[in-house]
């Protein structure tokens, strides 16, 4: 929307206010933002104060209001010095009365300043969540409107309630569990501090740990009151322990213990602790995901330990400012990480999150060391539905951690019992729990994505393409050769040794084995005996029981040879399994 000439983008204190109008637009009654915002406090025509040209539209929306209806637009409203500033401004007709008068409600929003405040709010409530967070005792809020007191504490930088209900539920579950008059009295003085919403107070408490109901304490209690934008109370406070082996009944994810010293987020106890507490207290929506860095191993063998470091650190950081609280983050040592949530309750909030995460941990190391790429794969379960314990839903998740590297790297899955349910037999092998169709879909992606890979990344990305392709048709190794040279341009697996060519390859005599146009095929090495004895021996002096070859011309018309080899086993190579390997072979071909 083009921003009219009129309208001012100077700084304004004034980020929302309210008045109450009557028929002539004249202003009854407002707050103080808006009398400062005018600079004026009486003889105030609301109408007036709109800027000509959209004077008419402001008075034909107030006028053709209905009773109980509301209308909001946008317009320009001059304040103080003559300057006009974009609002939001929302007219409603709640029935009220002022001096016996009707009027009707204004609710005044500054467009300029509203986003300038939001940050700076967020801002101050990520710094004072973390400062909370360091606290270790116990809060508390009261809503004196909605009769609702919730005792919770900080655990990272998110609120973790420990307890919430009505302050009758409250007096009850204390009241059951000490029955001496002593300690009822000491209650009910703390009711009638929230219930009167008393500005400022002091008392003294025995009652229940929160989450160790069999275990009581002696709480000092220190209470204030705030009020709400509507103006209504809320007492808040703190409840301090004072008996010190209560104090020890803190759980280990509230300790310095329970946080990971490099990262400082909490460690594999601690949030194993913390989800058996959620999902111990309630039913709402929680999600796990267990995330590892991919290919972490080789960073450090290429680029150091200390470089590795720096990877951590900053996919900690990333992880961790991107969820912002919303749930716990936590690192199970090495390069896995963890998120538990219930802060994210639809899959789609979780996919954008997700997906935030991994782009931008991409993003953070594309231009430091050369050739050095980091992603992540992730595995994701949901509770009360995947389970309702931390083992139960963290076998399923850390499954399709697997599963997510098997596909490919770089991505993540969400558990579906369906898709994966076979997936939990320990030892199964993921292709396996697939029927036919599934597998063919699943090998057409693996290969549709290698050929993506070698479009964009070139031969770059060949022996990462070689390591995807053994885990995708869990095969054992994969090598290729260019006629003429004795060694392999490129080798995948556990050779041992490595087969010496040099007859089929460095004179080119392969390519008069072939079976087919394109390939030559064997279950079993046995079958080659008789085909080519050499070959045959060769093979199985390497362990290798099974394999296939693909023969194809690169770029300048050179034969380039394909083998894909399964090791001390027999391989019952499929005609899928061929077709797939076969258009594999063609597309890295083409970039050689």
């Amino acid at each position: 929307m083009k921003i009219a000439e009129y309208i001012t983008t100077l700084p304004s204190d004034m980020v929302y206010c309210s008045a109450a109008v009557n028929r002539e637009y004249m202003v009854q009654m407002a707050d103080e933002h808006f009398y400062h915002f005018l600079g004026k406090t009486v003889g105030i025509c609301m109408a007036d104060c709109i800027h000509p040209e959209l004077r008419e539209e402001f008075c034909r929306a107030f006028d053709s209001l209905k009773p109980g209806g509301c209308i909001r637009m946008l317009t320009a409203m001059r304040g103080q010095e003559d300057r006009y500033q974009q609002v939001d401004l929302t007219i409603s007709d709640n029935g009220r009365t002022v001096g016996g008068a009707r009027v009707w409600d204004l609710m005044i929003y500054n467009l300029f300043t509203i986003e300038e405040k939001y940050l700076q709010a967020s801002n101050d409530a990520n710094k004072y969540r973390a400062l909370l967070s360091m606290y270790r005792e116990y809060l508390f809020d009261y809503d004196v409107e909605q009769d609702c007191i919730a005792v919770f504490r900080y655990v990272g930088i998110k609120s973790t309630v420990l307890m919430k209900c009505s302050l009758e539920e409250f007096r009850e579950k204390v009241c059951a569990m000490y029955t001496r008059k002593s300690f009822q009295e000491e209650l009910e003085v703390f009711c009638q501090h929230l219930l009167s919403a008393q500005e400022n107070f002091s008392c003294d408490l025995r009652g229940p740990i929160p989450r160790h109901k069999t275990m009581m304490a002696l709480f000092h209690i220190e209470g204030r009151v705030i009020y709400k934008h509507n103006n209504q109370k809320m007492v808040l406070g703190i409840l301090r322990m004072m008996d010190q082996k209560a104090e020890e009944a803190v759980p280990y994810y509230a300790t310095a213990e329970g946080k990971d010293s490099f990262t400082g987020l909490l460690n594999k106890r601690a949030c194993a602790e913390y989800v058996a507490e959620m999902l111990a207290s309630d039913t709402e929506i929680h999600y796990m995901a267990v995330i590892d860095i991919d290919n972490f191993k080789n960073i450090n063998d290429s680029y150091g330990h200390m470089y590795g470091d720096q990877v951590i650190s900053r996919v900690a950081s990333i992880i961790n400012s991107t969820m912002n609280g919303r749930g716990i983050v936590g690192r199970f040592g090495g390069d896995e990480f963890f998120i538990f949530t219930n802060w994210i309750t639809t899959e789609m909030q979780l996919r954008a999150v997700l997906t935030s995460i991994r782009k931008q941990v991409q993003s953070a190391f594309e231009n430091q060391e050369e050739s050095c790429k980091v992603t992540l794969s992730i595995g994701i379960s949901k509770a009360p539905t995947d389970g309702h314990t931390y083992d139960e839903l963290f076998k399923k998740a850390d499954k399709c951690l697997y599963l997510a590297k098997f596909k490919g790297k770089n991505r993540f899955v969400i558990y579906e019992e369906d898709k994966h349910g076979d997936l939990l037999e320990e030892g199964q092998s993921i292709r396996h729990t697939m029927n036919p169709l599934e597998k063919a879909e699943y090998l057409a992606d693996v290969v549709a994505d290698i050929g993506i890979r070698l479009f964009a990344e070139g031969s770059g990305s060949m022996e990462e393409i070689l390591d995807q392709i053994r885990a995708a048709f869990e095969i054992d190794g994969v090598r290729i050769y260019r006629a003429g040279q004795r060694e392999p341009l490129y080798i995948s697996g556990d050779y041992r040794p490595v087969p010496d060519m040099h007859t089929f390859v460095i004179r080119d005599e392969l390519v008069h084995l072939l079976d087919q146009p394109h390939y030559l095929m064997a279950s079993h090495i046995t079958n080659l005996e008789g085909v080519n004895r050499e070959l045959f021996e060769l093979l199985r002096e390497s362990r290798i029981e099974g394999m296939v070859c693909f023969c194809y011309k690169d770029r300048s018309g050179v034969h380039l040879y394909f083998f894909y080899e399964a090791f001390n086993h027999r391989f019952r190579w499929s005609e899928s399994d061929k077709n797939f390997l076969l258009t594999a072979s063609k597309l890295m071909a083409n970039v050689l």
